[in-house]
């Protein structure tokens, strides 16, 4: 999977994917299609892509093609996430930390988890 990325539809198919652990195109289309307008075929086009791209793997079953995700959603957010550490931040973990505190409005629940989280991992 390395180097692989996904479009921003790709990632929308592949959350459906991840949510109903098995679906036909039919089933993905009438997902996305309550969030934006896209076509079955596109959809269907799309699915296939991602097949190609070694992410869903197609079973048929009758005469309907049922498609299911090749790998786990963290692999992906791991591998898309390094990708942009490496690409933006030049692999460093602490300057792309440093400029989500800057942009983001951190609440104070979020930085609350993040020091018990920081503090769980000096202790192991």
């Amino acid at each position: 999977m390395k180097n692989k990325t996904l479009s921003e539809f790709e990632w929308q198919i592949m959350r459906v994917l991840w949510d109903n652990k098995k679906a036909s195109v039919r089933e993905v289309h009438n997902i996305i299609s309550q969030i934006q307008d896209k076509a079955y075929t596109t959809v269907q086009t799309y699915m296939e892509r991602l097949v190609g791209k070694s992410f869903l793997v197609k079973e048929k079953i009758g005469s309907v093609n049922f498609y299911y995700p090749k790998v786990m959603e963290f692999d992906i957010q791991k591998n898309e996430t390094s990708n942009l550490m490496k690409k933006v931040f030049n692999g460093s973990f602490q300057k792309m930390a440093a400029f989500l505190f800057d942009v983001d409005n951190v609440s104070e629940k979020d930085l609350v988890k993040i020091k018990a989280m920081l503090k769980e991992n000096e202790d192991e």
